[in-house]
């Protein structure tokens, strides 16, 4: 069984629910909506938070009939990155009939780019991006279902740490965009870089660290056919490609 937490505020403690305790036309779906939107092992959108994912399916229910894909055990990860970017898509206020992340990314960048200041953070996710976070919420929903799931086909990669989120093999926004992206602080593993904020590595542009001395770096590509004589990549080159 399956127990929801509900984060008390000030003086109202922490609450729990059964699943079975819901009354609800999609109560079915809440272990689908408990994933999309971010939990303990998923990763949440910035400013869409839950409130705003049961708003969409309220309003939408077609939307909401893609949560089955993530319920079907058999579902083929083209069925799950294909609903799981119709409901951001709509999430983020577009028509999943007539477009994808990309597109809507792109149109709402340039809407905001209008205005006198804007955050990054609220763009929709790339398609590529969006994709992976689909895959790792069927993971979970599956976990929970007790249906076991290979994690490495499914968004996730092998580290020394242990399992990662895959990252994105697409740049978030066309080269010449991102050559305007720099940041002037000088460690580069906060929140308060903006190269790291907007899901880049820092870069020669950058005016204190130059892409260099911080801890947010471009990776090193190691050349596969470098010949064997040659010296053996220190481990914290090796560790930046995992």
């Amino acid at each position: 069984m399956f127990f929801p937490q509900k984060c008390g505020r000030g003086k109202t403690p922490d609450s729990y629910y059964s699943t079975t305790s819901f009354n609800h036309k999609f109560s079915n779906e809440l272990l689908f909506i408990h994933a999309i939107s971010g939990c303990d092992i998923t990763s949440a959108l910035f400013g869409q938070g839950k409130n705003k994912f049961i708003s969409l399916f309220l309003k939408h229910e077609e939307i909401l009939n893609r949560a089955a894909t993530f319920l079907n055990p058999q579902a083929t990860t083209e069925q799950v990155t294909e609903a799981g970017e119709n409901v951001l898509v709509a999430l983020y206020g577009g028509d999943p009939a007539t477009q994808n992340l990309d597109e809507l990314r792109y149109h709402s960048f340039v809407k905001a780019a209008t205005k006198t200041k804007f955050n990054l953070d609220r763009l929709p996710p790339t398609t590529d991006a969006a994709q992976l976070h689909a895959m790792r919420s069927y993971h979970q929903v599956q976990t929970w279902l007790g249906n076991e799931k290979d994690p490495l086909k499914w968004g996730w990669m092998h580290t020394p740490s242990g399992l990662f989120p895959k990252k994105s093999e697409k740049d978030p926004a066309p080269e010449s965009l991102l050559q305007c992206i720099s940041c002037t602080c000088e460690k580069g593993y906060t929140n308060a870089c903006g190269c790291r904020k907007a899901g880049l590595h820092c870069s020669s542009l950058c005016k204190h660290c130059i892409g260099q001395s911080c801890e947010n770096p471009m990776p090193v590509i190691l050349d596969n056919e470098s010949e064997e004589g040659d010296a053996p990549a220190p481990i914290d080159m090796v560790d930046e490609q995992l």
